[in-house]
């Protein structure tokens, strides 16, 4: 095993160690798992054995968790743990630094091994857009490729680069049918032609005065009238003005080579942190990225082995089956194209939905673990079917628990489960982003001339070290946001959740909702719930893909219980952000409240949510209490059925004699001299049998409906009952409130 990922044990068959060959991952990966399933932790767990195999890893981090493998704390003592246990939990240094170390030697993981997996690799976390962490510039140039504007590479390194900057702005960014991204590549293009780097400053100019007179086929006024295009140069000179993007354009510049190229020294590590992003500006930053790591994989020699790994912990709308965003094509390239140079990409998401299972069919590593509702199970076992061609996908996934993955890899002879191991990192949740200026504030500074390389061998080796200090003396404490709760939207009430009577308050989004299932003619009672979401999701429809934190029977509060200090909110926390929001809490709903409920077939009734059979049965019971109307409907039903039973038995009688007598003229007929019979009677005696036979079925009649009534008013029987899955539909829910909940 000793060059092979150790990710857990399998427990398909007898348990046993289960490792990977790092190649497998040349043709890619999926992680699939709702929150609390251990899909981060798993990803954590492939980022590690890579890194102690010398194998550098580009992960991008939409979400805070991976500043997580920055620590690694050699002796597994409480004074590492010290600095970066959540305050105002019940968690302690003492606490976790045992949990840590029993967790690990359960695995037969000793704090030597830590140690020297430590060692063995570099951090550094880039926080583009922010000075939080090593400020990256991606707005700075845009220089000529080796083959021209009119390669492949050019197109792409343009396409990535304009539909990103668009997508800053809020505009088109269609390269076939947007005005503003023609305009600006054909501004490119020119730029290009001279040998020049295109900046935005230069582009700034170009599109002002357009160095040409016509695109296409029309003039350029025609075109693209120059009113128009004044208002897209004001907008691209309001970047350029802007303190809100100038941080894209400071820090270290983007060298792909510097971070994957391997080389001598400890394996690197290269986050991009985008958590503290905006939609928009997250496009732009992983379209930028992947275009890059795509161009650079051009000028790298072909390899039959894993050299490199690229990691997303969250790709949810970067990768939608419908939809061109810009980040979309250039994944797709490395799903399709990067293997033959030797580089890896493993994808994470809690939403198997909303996905191109058709570009996912490149990946032939799936990991599969606990999905939240029935919607996710049929999607993703659809996926598999198409994508990977794995049968009896459901068998499976019910085998999948916490932390425990079904794993479906080409290269090995069959699915299998296993059980992820403890991961070596300390996983305390989301790094914020005043932990990660604490990262980079204990590191030397660095020259802002320095190369990409540089910062991240000086920057991560001292993080690293801090985070791990090889004294007694704990760091200080992590800055907290002042007491008093951040500014929310208007339209979002805020309310407060004492759970654990801590001092520190994380935010939540609180939906409260009524439902009424139906099924048939039955309908349940009115069911009001209040459900808490984790805000620490990378985008708005994120939030509800998330946990359910549990009220535990407790209210919310209208205001604090005590001085609390807050958590910061995400950033997309604005009006649109509310809206985004809104919609994705009103398109989950339904399948979070699908429940399975009792129906009585004969009745028509339905359960209520949370009722046992007998409560159930108890109300069916009493509902079938005989009304006035139900008891002579009853009874003249049997008076009726006693009537047609006396007049059936008088005449079977009449019908007997009838027959005896025509019987008795037959035999005389034969043995007297008279040839004729008496027709007459023998006709009236088939015409009492026709009657005698229409009585029957009257009586069999009458009988069914005297029974069907009785049984109404006789006690439930609840073998007859049937159990229903009930999804509501989106009209049968109604919200009742939305807003922010500091939980405690």
């Amino acid at each position: 095993m000793a060059n092979e990922l150790f990710l857990g044990r399998s427990v398909t068959k007898a348990p046993a160690p289960l490792a990977l060959d790092p190649d497998d991952l040349m043709t890619h990966g999926l992680i699939v798992g709702m929150t609390g399933s251990g899909k981060t932790a798993l990803g954590i767990l492939l980022i590690e054995e890579l890194l102690k195999q010398g194998i550098p890893v580009l992960a991008i981090d939409p979400k805070g968790d991976l500043g997580n493998l920055a620590l690694a704390f050699p002796r597994l003592a409480p004074d590492e743990f010290a600095p970066w246990v959540p305050a105002g939990g019940e968690a302690t240094p003492e606490g976790e630094a045992k949990k840590w170390s029993e967790g690990l030697a359960s695995w037969g993981i000793t704090a030597a091994d830590v140690a020297a997996y430590a060692a063995s690799r570099v951090v550094t976390i880039f926080t583009p857009g922010s000075k939080s962490g090593v400020q990256v510039d991606l707005l700075g140039a845009l220089a000529p490729p080796p083959d021209g504007a009119e390669s492949e590479e050019g197109r792409d390194l343009m396409t990535a680069f304009l539909g990103g900057l668009l997508g800053l702005l809020g505009r088109d960014a269609d390269p076939v049918s947007s005005r503003e991204f023609i305009l600006l590549a054909r501004c490119v293009e020119e730029i290009w032609g001279k040998g020049e780097t295109a900046t935005l400053e230069s582009l700034v100019g170009a599109a002002a005065q357009p160095p040409f007179g016509a695109i296409g086929a029309l003039p350029l006024e025609t075109f693209f009238p120059k009113k128009e295009r004044d208002g897209l140069v004001l907008a691209l000179n309001g970047l350029l003005a802007s303190p809100a993007t100038s941080a894209f354009r400071g820090g270290v510049p983007l060298d792909i080579d510097a971070l994957l190229g391997g080389g001598e020294g400890p394996a690197k590590l290269s986050i991009f942190s985008i958590a503290h992003l905006s939609d928009p500006e997250r496009l732009f930053v992983v379209a930028t990225l992947l275009s890059r790591v795509r161009s650079w994989l051009r000028s790298q020699p072909g390899s039959t082995s894993l050299r490199a790994l690229i990691y997303i912990d969250e790709i949810f709308g970067f990768f939608p089956p419908s939809g061109e965003p810009p980040t979309k094509k250039p994944l797709l390239s490395l799903l399709k194209q990067a293997r033959a140079f030797g580089v890896g990409t493993v994808l994470a998401t809690q939403n198997p939905v909303d996905l191109d299972y058709k570009g996912l069919s490149n990946c032939g590593c799936w990991w599969v673990g606990t999905l939240q509702t029935e919607r996710d199970r049929r999607r993703l076992a659809d996926g598999l079917t198409d994508a990977a061609g794995l049968t009896d996908v459901d068998a499976l996934l019910n085998q999948t628990k916490k932390r425990t993955f079904l794993l479906h890899d080409v290269h090995r002879k069959g699915p299998e489960i296993f059980e992820t191991r403890w991961a070596m990192s300390y996983l305390r949740g989301p790094m914020t982003r005043d932990e990660l200026t604490k990262l980079k504030k204990a590191a030397p500074a660095v020259p802002a001339s320095s190369s990409a390389a540089a910062v991240a061998g000086s920057v991560a080796a001292t993080a690293v070290a801090s985070a791990a200090p090889a004294s007694a003396a704990p760091a200080p404490p992590i800055p907290a946001t002042p007491a008093g709760p951040p500014m929310l939207p208007s339209e979002w009430p805020a309310r407060w959740l004492d759970r654990r009577g801590g001092d520190r308050a994380a935010p939540y989004l609180w939906v409260k909702s009524a439902v009424r299932y139906k099924s048939g003619k039955g309908t349940s009672d009115e069911i009001t719930t209040t459900r808490l979401f984790p805000l620490d999701a990378a985008t708005p429809r994120e939030v509800v893909q998330g946990d359910v934190l549990d009220l535990e029977g407790k209210e919310l509060l209208d205001a604090a219980p005590r001085t609390l200090q807050y958590a910061d909110l995400p950033s997309w926390l604005g009006t649109k952000g509310v809206k985004e929001a809104e919609k994705a809490v009103k398109e989950r709903l339904p399948d979070l409240l699908a429940t399975t409920l009792i129906r009585d077939p004969l009745s028509g009734l339905l359960s209520n949510p949370g009722e046992g059979e007998d409560d159930f049965a108890a109300r069916v019971g009493e509902k079938a209490k005989p009304s006035a109307a139900l008891v002579e409907r009853i009874e003249k039903k049997r008076r009726d059925l006693a009537t047609a039973e006396q007049a059936e038995k008088a005449r079977s009688m009449e019908t007997m004699a009838s027959m005896a007598g025509a019987a008795m003229d037959v035999l005389g007929g034969l043995f007297s001299k008279r040839k004729s019979l008496k027709v007459g009677k023998v006709g009236s005696v088939l015409s009492k049998r026709r009657m005698e036979g229409a009585a029957e079925t009257k009586i069999e009649t009458l009988k069914a409906e005297l029974e069907e009534l009785e049984a109404k008013v006789a006690a439930p029987d609840p073998a007859r009952f049937e159990k229903v899955e009930i999804i509501p539909t989106k009209t049968g829910v109604d919200i009742l409130g939305v807003g922010v909940a500091w939980v405690s």
